[in-house]
């Protein structure tokens, strides 16, 4: 049951038991997107060397999708370098004339320290309500030649941005002694900046992930243990990195799961409601899935610092991947950018089979508005998205649990396969065309009946 009162014009998603009273014959199923077959940034120019990573962020902006992201080559520093599209998929790499590579300006680089310094991530922040600098980032500056268990040498620069192009390098340093792997919520979680990184005294001598915010980007708050291995992970296991993002009702996010044996890096899902208490809903597996041998993705894959952009009415997720992992044999690095698709709210379903399931919801005070539902009556997903076989029904009931007239089980309308509609969430009706705006102001629970069918979320439409 939500703690807080919940905004139901959010989507109420089933990653976790929120919003489950009671149930029976319903399984949670986590679903991964589906990849696009080929890379859509690929270093393909002299100054990225031979290979390109997202450990940057991907934004939505005006229109069009910004990438900021890392060159990895073993012969040179890393360095930040910008590319723009208008569909997400055919980036183009301006020249922005902004530092030499080469005997010349002609290049995409937008960020790069004087040597022997070098950036190996970094986050960029939305930040509308600053209207002059509407554009912040922090991004962790090393220095070749060095050792990187020096932990006075470790820095993360804050720096801001009019068009995320020229960036004016204040504050400057605002941490030493995090390392690197840390990334930045793009968007301020209660007024504040909120950063996921490794701290520097930490006791447990493994990859563990703490949180830090700050008003400013100067002065942060002392490290948080948000998550760390436990007793149910393989000792080898470790956290290497965090990220989070909001999303619709909830705090959602990727860890970076490192294993030794093999040495291999993939992203499992992670959720929480007040970006502090994290959950790890479906432990061990991955969100999207490594390469087949021999593909730019086939070892190490990760997730930016920014979360998906609904585009197409789908979310689309940026990635990196590596064909190596740790001490690569190679002279050189290689990776690139991929993306991974999935249907809105399609993180986790609550799917009844054959016999069919129900759900009860906690008691929720609705608003003047209909309810929405992302659902699909299809036990197959694999099948035509048309081929709906199965059945979605809603109930609506009191605050004692008794079913309300009108709005009983046998008055509701089928729901058919809702991906067609405004992220795939569609009206429920019942009889004489009656929707629950009707009970504008009244507590009331919702029974969800599924056979054959995956549920994915609910919400309450706009008033």
């Amino acid at each position: 049951m939500p703690k807080n009162k919940p905004d139901l014009t959010k989507a109420q998603l089933f990653i976790d038991d929120t919003w489950i009273e009671d149930s029976i014959r319903v399984q949670r199923v986590f679903h991964q997107p589906k990849k696009y077959p080929r890379p859509v940034v690929e270093a393909d120019r002299a100054h990225e060397g031979t290979g390109v990573v997202a450990y940057g962020s991907i934004l939505f902006r005006e229109n069009k999708f910004h990438a900021w992201y890392v060159t990895w080559d073993r012969t040179m520093p890393m360095k930040v370098c910008y590319a723009v599209s208008e569909d997400g998929i055919h980036f183009i790499k301006p020249d922005l004339e902004l530092y030499e590579f080469g005997g010349s300006k002609k290049n995409n680089i937008c960020l790069q320290p004087d040597p022997p310094g070098y950036i190996d991530n970094i986050s960029i922040i939305e930040d509308p309500d600053d209207a002059g600098w509407p554009l912040k980032a922090i991004y962790y500056h090393g220095v070749d030649g060095l050792p990187g268990v020096r932990k006075e040498i470790r820095s993360h620069v804050a720096c801001r941005s009019k068009d995320g192009i020229r960036w004016d390098l204040n504050p400057g340093v605002v941490l030493r002694g995090y390392s690197d792997r840390t990334n930045v919520v793009a968007a301020r979680i209660g007024g504040k900046f909120v950063m996921f990184g490794r701290a520097p005294d930490n006791p447990y001598q493994c990859r563990c992930v703490w949180r830090i915010e700050s008003k400013d980007l100067v002065k942060w708050s002392k490290p948080e243990l948000i998550l760390k291995p436990d007793p149910e992970d393989d000792p080898q296991f470790q956290i290497y990195s965090a990220t989070a993002f909001r999303y619709e009702s909830i705090y959602l996010g990727f860890i970076e799961r490192m294993n030794f044996q093999p040495d291999v890096l993939e992203s499992e899902l992670i959720c929480s409601h007040d970006s502090r208490r994290w959950q790890r809903p479906c432990r061990g597996r991955v969100f999207i899935p490594r390469g087949l041998p021999g593909t730019f993705d086939c070892t190490w894959l990760s997730m930016p610092s920014s979360g998906p952009i609904l585009h197409k009415n789908n979310l689309w997720f940026y990635y990196s991947g590596r064909p190596f992992a740790h001490h690569c044999p190679h002279p050189l690095a290689c990776g690139a950018i991929g993306l991974a698709i999935l249907r809105p709210d399609g993180f986790a379903s609550l799917c009844g089979a054959h016999n069919e399931g129900w759900i009860l919801t906690a008691p929720m005070k609705w608003p003047a508005a209909d309810l929405l539902v992302n659902a699909e009556p299809r036990l197959d997903l694999s099948s035509h998205p048309s081929f709906s076989h199965g059945s979605v029904l809603v109930e609506a009931r009191d605050a004692a649990n008794k079913p309300l007239p009108g709005f009983g089980r046998s008055d509701c309308l089928p729901v058919s396969n809702t991906f067609r509609h405004a992220q795939a969430r569609a009206p429920v009706s019942w009889n004489r065309n009656r929707g629950l705006r009707a009970l504008a102001g009244r507590t009331i629970r919702l029974a969800f009946y599924l056979r054959d069918a995956h549920l994915y979320s609910f919400c309450a439409g706009e008033k």
